[in-house]
């Protein structure tokens, strides 16, 4: 059983909800609420698998409490239903099961839901990520370069990945993957795009490598394995001889996220170039 529930300001809405609801035998319609307060009460106590969430509500935007709804529970499937299909193409970039256009159909719903059980069923990982920032920024699974539908979910975690464990508020991320936003339009796409991360995260069972609190976010360094991370650890030791120089060649030929383009990472990369340089050469004079 799938125990979901629905939240959405406008009760009519919410009843033609209860009665496609109550027509699937695999769920469990386990509340309606009219605010996010509500939903978010409940959440306290009861555990839930999804919840059908609308965005444009009055006194709260659905973006911002679907971020509430994860920080109580990170795997909880949020599933979003508007009017208003602009959300869909400037902020989201979302595949159907987690995007719907009202009015909402019977078909629609129980396309929706099972392909929630799918996920539900198969989703999950082994071990610890392994994190490539030199060349194109990736993250490894079992040896298997994680897919990625949202570019900029991607480069929210590079960025995190970049900042090496130290909390980020929103708005420094914000102003790092959307420069030319202005704050509002980054607001939204921010609180999108984390979802997405989040989900993409949960999907492949490491949503622990994320967290925040207080509004910051943060990578949590101690579930990874990334090639920085052990490069700083190497310097720091004053580990790194000259068994280590064809490591440090590949690094420095690669360059740090050289491919992934992300100007955020340029003087960073060229930080990083000079001292691989100079350890390059320090090494080849002993």
């Amino acid at each position: 059983m799938i125990r979901i529930a629905a939240v959405d300001d406008e009760m009519h809405v919410l009843e033609r909800f209860k009665r496609m609801a109550l027509e699937i035998k695999e769920i469990e319609l386990c509340g309606l609420f009219e605010t996010g307060e509500q939903l978010l009460s409940y959440l306290k106590i009861h555990p839930l698998d999804a919840v059908f969430l609308d965005i444009e509500m009055l006194g709260v935007n659905g973006l911002q409490l679907s971020e509430q709804i994860l920080d109580l529970d990170k795997d909880i499937d949020i599933i979003f239903v508007t009017a208003f299909n602009q959300y869909a193409v400037d902020a989201f970039e979302l595949q159907a099961m987690d995007y719907i256009m009202k009015p909402m159909t019977q078909e629609r719903l129980e396309k929706t839901l099972r392909r929630l059980s799918k996920n539900n069923d198969t989703a999950g990982g082994s071990g610890k990520p392994f994190i490539q920032c030199f060349g194109d920024f990736e993250v490894f699974l079992d040896g298997e370069a994680l897919a990625w539908k949202n570019s900029k979910a991607k480069e929210i975690l590079a960025f995190l990945v970049h900042k090496r464990g130290v909390p980020v508020n929103w708005e420094k991320i914000a102003d790092a993957v959307w420069p030319d936003y202005n704050a509002e339009k980054a607001h939204t796409n921010f609180h999108a795009t984390t979802y997405l991360l989040r989900k993409r995260l949960a999907e492949a069972g490491i949503s622990q490598i994320l967290e925040n609190g207080r509004g910051n976010y943060r990578l949590a360094t101690n579930q990874v394995n990334c090639e920085l991370y052990q490069l700083d650890e190497l310097l720091k030791g004053n580990q790194i001889r000259r068994g280590n120089l064809d490591l440090l060649k590949q690094l420095k030929q690669r360059g740090y996220m050289e491919l992934s383009g992300y100007a955020w990472a340029h003087s960073r990369a060229a930080e990083l170039d000079e001292m691989l340089k100079r350890v390059m050469r320090d090494l080849k004079k002993e």
